[in-house]
């Protein structure tokens, strides 16, 4: 049942995207007008102004005035290279405007703001929330908020908290993490790395519930100290793949050294000014050692809206299988579906 409501609502979601982006050789994901895959700047002068993943400026301008449509606010340095094609010059920057290595979308483990209602056959409804964020803090690259190039140090950590929405909102369990990933890249390919560490707790009122029904919690010690090496690469705009192994060097109980993940996402890199915003939609295959290379499979799809600074704020759907999100459940296996918000600073 839960996976026929999936399929269906991605079969709404990816047409309903196709009809207001349209095909990418007509339009970009914030109403800039493309020609031939270049895109019309309505500016003072008309320059054809080539994707950011083309050099070709061979195309010339459509001589329709209303053909041309509002640009969405960008930063200077984004309007120069939109505007010529050139890479801007390369600076330190304390507090940089985005990030070079975006979080991936449908990862249920990065640090981020949000919370996914969901439901489980076995474990009925809970509530599955994500308390922090991953924030740029220097960068020796260009100022592009669209188009970040260099290397850039970010600050992450979060608590990944499950309340228990059948037993009067106990709190089931906790994971707490953080980090500091380094990264490098253009507007095509990127790369990250980086230290995170990663405890499981099992909440307090879990604990007591158990107790009191007889029962021994057996709380499970997961530890991880880790290394990470990632990789994406745009095949559009709007349309990202990626892959990335962690190895821990530090473990705790049933902690093993390996994970790999690896997924592809649909997301405008655009502002959106428009208050209906643009689709999008996420897939995320993590697999675990410690469980002998099985692991979880995240797909998500709904609607977003991206700041001026690439604040992104999303809301949606998400099914999740495989093994917990939790690493205090690292034995169980669940089966969800919910809807979800969240939002990337």
């Amino acid at each position: 049942m839960t996976r026929n409501l999936v399929l269906g609502f991605l079969l709404f979601i990816f047409p309903a995207g196709s009809l207001l982006c349209a095909d990418e050789n007509q339009w970009n994901h914030n109403n800039i007008l493309y020609s031939n895959q270049s895109p019309q700047i309505p500016v003072q002068s008309t320059k054809i102004i080539p994707p950011f993943w083309s050099d070709s400026q061979s195309e010339s301008p459509p001589t329709s005035e209303s053909s041309i449509f509002r640009v969405p606010f960008v930063s200077a340095s984004d309007t120069v290279t939109m505007q010529t094609g050139k890479s801007q010059p390369w600076t330190w920057q304390l507090f940089p405007a985005s990030l070079i290595y975006p979080s991936y979308l449908a990862d249920v483990n990065e640090s981020r703001l949000g919370g996914v209602w969901n439901h489980d056959e076995d474990l009925r409804w809970m509530w599955d929330i994500t308390l922090g964020g991953r924030v740029p803090a220097i960068r020796y690259g260009n100022r592009s908020v669209l188009f970040p190039e260099g290397f850039q140090l970010d600050l992450e950590g979060s608590a990944h908290i499950r309340l228990d929405l059948e037993n009067r909102m106990d709190m089931d369990a906790q994971d707490f993490r953080f980090g500091f990933p380094i990264s490098y890249g253009n507007k095509i390919w990127q790369v990250r790395t980086g230290y995170y560490h990663v405890s499981s707790h099992m909440g307090d009122e879990r604990i007591l519930r158990l107790q009191s029904q007889g029962i021994d919690p057996q709380r499970l010690n997961y530890v991880r100290e880790a290394i990470i090496l990632g990789f994406s690469y745009r095949l559009r705009p709007s349309v990202k793949l990626y892959t990335e192994a962690d190895y821990a060097f530090w473990l705790g109980e049933r902690t093993r050294p390996w994970h790999f993940q690896f997924g592809a996402e649909w997301s405008s890199l655009y502002p959106t000014n428009e208050f209906w915003g643009k689709p999008f939609a996420a897939v995320n295959i993590r697999l675990l050692q410690e469980r002998d290379y099985d692991g979880n499979i995240t797909i998500q799809a709904g609607w977003q809206w991206r700041g001026a600074y690439n604040q992104l704020f999303r809301l949606g759907i998400q099914y999740f299988g495989g093994i917990s999100e939790q690493y205090e459940h690292l034995s169980k296996r669940e089966h969800k579906i919910g809807i979800g918000l969240w939002y990337d600073f």
